[in-house]
């Protein structure tokens, strides 16, 4: 049975609020960091590039997402294709070499041979989460904390 997986618009703006939000802070944090090194020294920096880090890596996976936000994936028991702008790929699921969960964002990317991202995708929605499912049924993936 053919599933279709579509991201409403409403998480396609949430995404780019969020993106927005994480590069805003992380540009933030990067000036007030060389700011108070350059009047406090290092010493003074503390936490910020914790900070620092953490928006960075949000923002840089919250891109990812922002990158197939419009696309659609539908899938079935051979494998999957993606609709991207009227561009479509098929994949069976033998074509998916490599997989990695970023389990803090909840975010998967599904990689080919070549080592190319074939698709990322978000697990906050129910529909979204049983494609995740399907893939770790049928290819498997591992759960990195970054």
């Amino acid at each position: 049975m053919k599933q279709t997986i579509v991201k409403p618009l409403w998480h396609q703006v949430i995404t780019y609020s969020v993106v927005l939000f994480f590069c805003a802070i992380t540009i933030c944090s990067v000036v007030w960091m060389i700011n108070l090194l350059r009047t406090e020294g290092f010493p003074s920096i503390g936490g910020i590039p914790v900070i620092t880090f953490f928006s960075g890596y949000s923002a840089y996976v919250g891109l990812l997402l922002l990158r197939y936000g419009v696309g659609e994936v539908t899938y079935d028991e051979n494998g999957f294709t993606v609709n991207k702008k009227g561009d479509t790929s098929r994949y069976t699921w033998s074509d998916i070499t490599k997989t990695k969960y970023y389990g803090i964002l909840r975010v998967l990317r599904l990689f080919r041979a070549d080592g190319r991202t074939v698709y990322a995708i978000h697990g906050q929605i129910r529909h979204h989460r049983t494609f995740i499912n399907k893939i770790s049924e049928k290819v498997g993936f591992t759960t990195d904390v970054f």
